[in-house]
């Protein structure tokens, strides 16, 4: 599951490819716990992306908030692994 209009990437190119520099992006991971969307922040900051937010809570708070997920459900992945990379 992921949220509405998010790109799952599993590495830097993968989640650069449909990026631009300019781009409003979030980047999130399952739970607060996880540090892969720290690294994906560090990653896209220093490859000249600008606009780069981090949702700390994940998927995890997002859902408890009632927000809509999307997609199917897996079981929960280990921290740090299968972390989408959001752009709006």
């Amino acid at each position: 599951m992921h949220i509405p209009g998010s790109i799952n990437a599993h590495s830097v190119k993968e989640a650069t490819e449909p990026l631009s520099p300019g781009d409003e992006i979030v980047v999130y991971c399952s739970n607060i716990d996880c540090v892969a969307s720290r690294a994906a922040y560090g990653i896209l900051i220093a490859n000249g992306y600008e606009n780069v937010r981090r949702f700390a809570g994940g998927l995890n708070d997002w859902q408890a908030h009632g927000f809509p997920l999307e997609g199917t459900s897996v079981e929960e992945e280990p921290a740090g692994e299968g972390d989408p990379v959001t752009a709006n």
